[in-house]
């Protein structure tokens, strides 16, 4: 049948169609060699769903991971902790529980791709390590799923990721209006989405997603999606609004420490920044694509001021180095802003020693 159809097909309109398909093979290649340029990342809120059956409503902290979920490499058991169920604690084992949003959550990587997973590999059968991530959580919401959770896996210590892409704004918005609000927040609509079958391509093509993140760019003044990535983006851009931001999320530090002490843990926090942090090389087209002077980036800036607030109590471990170290491997995904199967790993690594030392007495 097919050879029927070419057959009427002129020859030169058959050769420029090879032709045709052929360069944008040739330009698929490119882009998947080349490395990003660096604001790709906003695909992840402009065209990607997320399966809403993972999650359930709570009253205290908005939303939790539903219990007892199964979704092609994403698992849950009863206490709605990502993985395998908790059994019995035995006496040689310290427990640790791991705490924050979508970072240590991994979402984007399958339930032994994360980096809990294979600290837990890592470290050996007398550590056992629970993932408790919630993707959007900030400080306050993470210890309270702390003071959930850590009675009921008897842990030991706690580990609170966070992540200075967001955590700051997170922190802030949680003080001025925590829990579950009153009243449906107003409903704002983005702009003419592309059609499906292209959102759909994107996912296997980086010719279509580079086309959709230009297309989303050019909508940067009127979606609100791009307005909260830029506003991740202005702690790293502006030093005054980072000063703003920031007694919020010492506020929350200090009730973490605090619920570390009355539950008797040992405590540590790992610091997480954003890819354009790792790949300063991205730093440029970053800012330029939302309206920011790329000479004004202070890339370490979010994390030395989480470092001086943080309480003398908490143990600090900051994994920019250890990520920046990792660059060539790529840790961080193309067309969302978190970890890639190798940033995870890199993670591990860097927290190895930090979780050997922190379930250790002292």
């Amino acid at each position: 049948m097919l050879s029927r159809i070419t057959a009427r097909i002129p020859p030169r309109a058959l050769l420029a169609l090879g032709g045709f398909i052929l360069a944008l093979l040739m330009v698929e290649a490119v882009l998947r060699i080349i490395p990003p340029l660096g604001p790709e990342f906003i695909l992840s809120g402009t065209t990607q769903s997320i399966d809403n059956r993972v999650f359930q409503d709570d009253v205290a902290l908005r939303v939790v991971l539903a219990p007892n979920v199964r979704n092609d490499g994403f698992s849950t058991n009863a206490l709605g902790i990502r993985g395998s169920q908790v059994g019995p604690k035995a006496t040689d084992v310290s427990r640790v529980l791991a705490v924050g949003d979508s970072f240590t959550l991994g979402m984007q990587v399958t339930d032994s791709e994360t980096f809990v997973a294979q600290l837990n590999r890592d470290l050996g059968p007398t550590i056992e390590i629970y993932n408790a991530g919630v993707p959007g959580f900030g400080t306050a919401q993470a210890t309270e799923q702390m003071k959930r959770l850590a009675p009921r896996i008897e842990a030991d210590a706690a580990l609170l990721t966070v992540y200075t892409g967001n955590d700051f704004r997170d922190n802030q918005k949680w003080a001025k209006a925590p829990g579950m609000p009153t009243t449906p927040p107003p409903v704002r609509s983005p702009p003419p989405q592309p059609p499906r079958w292209m959102t759909g391509l994107a996912q296997y093509s980086h010719l279509v997603a580079n086309l959709l993140m230009f297309q989303s760019l050019q909508n940067r003044e009127s979606d609100f999606r791009l307005e909260e990535f830029r506003d991740e983006l202005m702690p790293f851009a502006d030093r005054d609004h980072l000063n703003q931001l920031t007694p919020s999320t010492r506020t929350a530090l200090e009730r973490f420490a605090g619920a570390c002490k009355t539950l008797k843990l040992r405590c540590g926090v790992a610091l997480v920044p954003p890819a354009f942090v790792v790949h300063p090389e991205r730093v440029e087209r970053t800012f330029d694509a939302f309206g920011l002077d790329p000479a004004n980036a202070q890339l370490d800036e979010p994390q030395a001021v989480m470092k001086r607030i943080m309480p003398k109590s908490i143990r600090v471990l900051d994994l920019t180095s250890t990520l920046r170290q990792g660059a060539s491997s790529r840790p961080y995904l193309v067309f969302d802003p978190h970890f890639s199967s190798n940033g995870h790993r890199l993670a591990a690594d860097g927290l190895g020693p930090f979780i050997r030392d922190l379930v250790t007495p002292q």
